[in-house]
């Protein structure tokens, strides 16, 4: 059986554990991220960046631009429609003009068709032409749907 001096440290022991356990836990979150990098584009993204900048030197490619750097509306509700979305790559002339936007569409889109032309709908609205890929066309196709 215990006897009181094994119960005053039978309860010593269990606060210092809690406090060790609670000291622990506070340097843990102190030091637990809130924030981590994420890759701008996916792999399959980077190669059509790549075929992008071989195929106009001259042009400036951007990559995954908001909505909201191309278009804009009034109306909040409409507004909130696309304020999340992005394109995949912009294609800037040499006064950084807006030529086209380019959709890369891997295997997920196939379930997003009514989505995508929504997304398309609002950017011919306002004035854009929209190329969509399946695939990584090749600099001889880029010139010819671009020019």
């Amino acid at each position: 059986m215990f006897n009181a001096s094994s119960f005053t440290f039978l309860i010593i022991g269990i606060i210092a554990s809690l406090v060790l356990i609670i000291l622990c836990a506070q340097q843990y979150l102190k030091t637990k991220k809130k924030f981590y990098p994420k890759r701008i584009i996916t792999a399959y993204e980077c190669r059509m960046y790549v075929r992008l900048k071989e195929a106009f030197p001259q042009y400036h490619v951007l990559a995954q631009v908001a909505f909201s750097a191309l278009i804009t509306s009034h109306n909040l509700k409409i507004r909130n429609q696309f304020n999340r979305k992005v394109t995949d790559f912009v294609l800037l002339n040499e006064s950084l003009q807006v030529l086209v936007i380019i959709e890369l569409d891997d295997p997920t889109h196939l379930y997003k068709v009514e989505e995508d032309k929504f997304r398309d709908y609002m950017l011919h609205e306002a004035g854009y032409r929209v190329l969509r890929y399946t695939e990584i066309p090749s600099v001889r196709q880029l010139h010819k749907d671009i020019h």
